[in-house]
């Protein structure tokens, strides 16, 4: 609002040779009322400094330097306004604006030079809303917005104002109106009615073809009244048809439905605490050992499993190391992580929880005769997740054999099931 600007200009007298212009006063209720809803606060909140009213103007040359001031001074938006009679006249047959005292159609004020006021390089800011209430208004417009082919198009090339929105009462062939007896002219009263109340059916805020489409709407149920009311026009350029004029005073918010509440979190199912007494018991009973430093063990068993030793957190529970002489690079670890064997280059790692997707299976087999009978071997067989494990031991050795290991895996699968329910 600091860098906007509005320039109110009314004249209320008619012309002293055409009786047929009488005085308008309600051009004087235009301009003061229409300055109030400028500066109030609820609609543009404009400075009062920023909003100067000219009505009843001294001479046209006032209205001149005042508009160029307040062109300069405008780095954002300019809003001029004009209320008061309009007349076609001049050798080019243009519009001209009446001014108070003067006695014939020419001596008024000539549009095109208020334009000169409003293009570059006296304007600088970004945005020129002109509102016209006055007879043939819409010849403010000709030749600069759609072009009309004929022979002033290129004076209004020339005259052109750049980025601007230009609203008016009437065509440029048609008078406006102002009903006796009502404190408004028609169109301006409209348009008062709508910065006021706003638009039920409009946005938050309304830019300048909301106003157009909110005072056509209204002044079209007026003419069911008063056929001779004139139809409105906005001409824009650039954007101009974006130009926000007014905050809303009839936009409720939408309702704001309650949130639906957020479902209950489904919780996965806490995994039973691994039993490692009764892990520690049962491996005890198949004859691994069950150490008494694990720290010291890992050490030894590490010399077999390698990369498979216990690292970390991982706690050895039970373990059992075939002796050297028969085969240095066979072990069996248990842990509180799983179960971890080697034989020669064959490695197998197994945690806790996919454990029940190996199967264990054991098979002897005679292999040689001698003296004290026939020597067996006995294979243990792990097999999930597509890949096979086969480990091999002979009959003789001390310690668990692979019968003994195949009835040891399926029983800690059965113990560590509840560990591994989801």
């Amino acid at each position: 609002m600091a860098e906007s600007r509005a320039v109110l200009i009314g004249n209320a007298s008619g012309v002293k040779y055409m009786p047929e212009l009488k005085d308008i006063p309600a051009v004087a209720h235009n301009i003061r009322e229409l300055h109030a809803v400028l500066t109030d606060g609820t609609v543009w909140s404009l400075p009062p400094d920023n909003c100067v009213t000219l009505l009843q103007p001294e001479s046209g040359e006032a209205v001149k330097r005042t508009l160029k001031k307040a062109s300069e001074e405008a780095s954002d938006t300019l809003l001029v306004y004009y209320a008061g009679h309009g007349l076609r006249a001049g050798s080019d047959d243009s519009l001209y604006l009446t001014l108070p005292h003067i006695e014939d159609s020419d001596e008024g004020l000539r549009y095109n030079d208020l334009r000169l006021r409003l293009q570059p390089p006296v304007r600088k800011g970004r945005r020129t809303v002109v509102i016209l209430d006055c007879c043939y208004a819409d010849l403010a417009g000709d030749g600069q917005m759609g072009g009309d082919g004929g022979g002033g198009a290129e004076f209004a090339k020339q005259a052109e104002i750049e980025g601007i929105g230009l609203f008016t009462a009437a065509a440029a062939t048609r008078k406006a109106l102002a009903p006796a007896g009502e404190r408004h002219t028609a169109f301006t009263g409209e348009l008062l009615n709508v910065l006021r109340l706003g638009d039920p059916k409009g946005s938050e805020y309304l830019d300048l073809n909301d106003v157009f489409l909110a005072v056509s709407h209204r002044l079209t149920e007026r003419r069911k009244a008063l056929p001779l009311l004139p139809e409105p026009r906005l001409r824009t350029k650039a954007l101009g048809s974006r130009i926000v004029l007014a905050r809303n005073g009839s936009y409720r918010a939408p309702r704001q439905l309650p949130k639906p509440p957020a479902p209950a979190p489904v919780l996965a199912p806490v995994p039973a605490p691994l039993p490692f007494d009764e892990i520690v018991t049962l491996c005890r009973a198949h004859k691994l050992r069950v150490p008494s430093d694990p720290n010291v063990t890992r050490k030894i068993v590490g010399k077999v499993l390698d990369e498979q030793v216990p690292a970390g957190e991982e706690r050895l529970l039970a373990f059992y190391r075939w002796p050297w002489l028969l085969n240095s690079s066979r072990a069996i670890a248990v842990t509180t992580w799983g179960v971890r064997l080697r034989d020669g280059n064959r490695h197998l790692a197994v945690p806790y929880e996919d454990l029940g997707e190996y199967s264990a299976v054991s098979e002897t087999y005679e292999t040689a005769a001698s003296p004290d009978g026939a020597i067996h071997t006995t294979t243990l067989t792990m097999s999930g997740q597509d890949r096979t494990y086969q480990f091999l031991e002979a009959a003789f050795q001390r310690g668990p054999n692979a019968e003994t290991l195949a009835a040891l895996m399926n029983l800690l699968k059965e113990i560590v099931a509840p560990h591994n329910a989801r």
